[in-house]
C-alpha cells in the first residue's frame, strides 16, 4: 500500500525530506558519484540521480507489484527465438525489464546476492514468479543451451568476473563473457533496456545478434555508452569502476 500511495506528486517531497538524511551516511558515496560525472563531462549533479534512482525504485516496486505503471514497449516483434540470452545495465527502472520479459514466457534470471541478506530476501521474494527462476551459478547456460531456454543478465553487475571496458573515459567492469559465449555455443544475445521518459517507462528491444554472429565485447560496451549519454542521470553510477 506504501508504494501504491507514492503518486507523482508525493514523491517529489518525499524524496527532497529523504535526500539530506540519506546523504547524511552515504556523502562519500555522493562525492564518488559527482567525481565520475565529472570525468565525463556531464552537466548533471548527484542529485538529478538519485533523484532518478528514487522514482524509478519506486515504479520498480510497484511494477513488481503488480500495480499499475505507464509502460511502452517497443521492437518486441524483434523477439529471437529461444535460446537466448538478454543482456541491459543499471538503467532506469531496471527491475521492471524482466518480469515484461516473463509475462507470456519462462526466463532464468542472474543475479547477485547483496550483502544486506533481509534486502537480498526482499528483492528475490518480489522478483521471483512462477516464470521467473532466480539462478546465481554461472553454469545455468549449459542447461540454457541444451534446452532453448531464455537467460537474463545485467551486464553492469561485476561479481562473475567482469572485464573492464571504456565507457565515457572510465574503465567500467561488465559482465559479458556468459552472453559472448552462448552466442559461440547457439544462442542469440538480446540487447534490451528501460528508460523513463514523460514519466513513461519505455522497454525496447535494441539489438539482436543471431547466434555464432561473433560479436565482441567492445561493440556491446559501445552501444552501452550511447545509452548512458542519452540518459545520464537514470543510471546506476554509485557502480564501480577504475
Amino acid at each position: 500500500m506504501f508504494f501504491k500511495a507514492l503518486s507523482f506528486v508525493l514523491r517529489k517531497p518525499l524524496f527532497a525530506l529523504l535526500y539530506p538524511i540519506y546523504l547524511l551516511k552515504f556523502r562519500k558515496e555522493r562525492d564518488y558519484i559527482a567525481e565520475r560525472l565529472k570525468k565525463a563531462s556531464l552537466q548533471i549533479k548527484p542529485k538529478d540521480v538519485y533523484r532518478n534512482l528514487f522514482f524509478n525504485g519506486v515504479d520498480s516496486l510497484r511494477y513488481l507489484q503488480n500495480k499499475n505503471i505507464p509502460v511502452k514497449f517497443e521492437n518486441w516483434n524483434l523477439m529471437p527465438e529461444k535460446p537466448a540470452v538478454f543482456v541491459s545495465i543499471h538503467l532506469g527502472a531496471f527491475e521492471i525489464l524482466h518480469r515484461a520479459l516473463a509475462t507470456t514466457k519462462k526466463i532464468n534470471l542472474m543475479v547477485s546476492e547483496f550483502r544486506n541478506k533481509n534486502l537480498d530476501k526482499f528483492l528475490n521474494s518480489t522478483r521471483k514468479t512462477p516464470n521467473i527462476n532466480i539462478v546465481r551459478d554461472t553454469r545455468i547456460l549449459k542447461r540454457v543451451i541444451r534446452n532453448k531456454e531464455i537467460l537474463a543478465v545485467m551486464a553492469d553487475q561485476s561479481r562473475y568476473g567482469a572485464e573492464y571496458f571504456d565507457i565515457l573515459g572510465q574503465s567500467v567492469p561488465l559482465f559479458l563473457k556468459l552472453p559472448l559465449t552462448a552466442n559461440k555455443l547457439g544462442a542469440s544475445v538480446v540487447l534490451f533496456r528501460t528508460f523513463r521518459q514523460c514519466d513513461v517507462h519505455v522497454i525496447r528491444i535494441e539489438k539482436v545478434y543471431e547466434p555464432w554472429s561473433g560479436v565482441g565485447g567492445i561493440e556491446i560496451a559501445k552501444i552501452f555508452e550511447s545509452w548512458i549519454l542519452e540518459y545520464p542521470e537514470q543510471w546506476a553510477w554509485s557502480y564501480k569502476s577504475k
